[in-house]
């Protein structure tokens, strides 16, 4: 399945980086792939977090209350409302989207870009194809976006995306 899209998406590199903690992604996929009366249905997470300079880092998913279903997922003002009040609540904030689309193809749709409430410069928007069961890493599959000079854009560069691990493991230096 195409997304419906009448004007053109510009392609550029992203703004800084799109860091990711781990342990978001498997409540935010689980989310994705919820299914709905035995339906799937596209689904929404925003992601919160901090944005230092131009890093974004992701902590934190939030589930707001979305109007659902095979074809749409749309959230309204009171629903972003909630979530920012959840995340600053946690000294955090707003600083991604994720979405799931029906079929493969990732990239934003024209309703995408116009129902994205209150984007600001250099947000992040990661949609997820076959609603949430294909690939979250932009060079696997996955569409990344940036709200850059007031648009949406599709990032080109895939190491825009960074899952830091949950646990790092240092390894043994040996000395002799």
């Amino acid at each position: 399945m195409t997304v419906h899209r009448l004007t053109p998406l510009p392609t550029r590199t992203s703004r800084g980086r799109l860091i990711v903690a781990e342990q978001v992604l498997a409540p935010t996929l689980a989310e994705l792939r919820r299914p709905h009366g035995g339906q799937r249905h596209e689904r929404l997470v925003l992601w919160a977090g901090r944005t230092v300079e131009t890093t974004s880092i992701v902590t934190s998913s939030i589930t707001p209350h979305t109007d659902h279903g095979p074809q749409h997922v749309l959230l309204d003002e009171a629903a972003v409302n909630d979530a920012a009040r959840l995340a600053r609540a946690a000294a955090l904030g707003i600083i991604a989207q994720v979405h799931s689309h029906p079929g493969a193809d990732t990239r934003h749709s024209d309703g995408d870009d116009r129902l994205v409430l209150m984007p600001f410069e250099s947000m992040f928007s990661l949609v997820v194809a076959d609603y949430g069961h294909g690939e979250i890493d932009p060079g696997r599959g996955a569409g990344l976006h940036q709200f850059q000079q007031g648009r949406w854009v599709q990032i080109t560069n895939p190491d825009a995306l960074v899952v830091v691990p949950a646990r790092l493991i240092a390894q043994e230096s040996r000395h002799e």
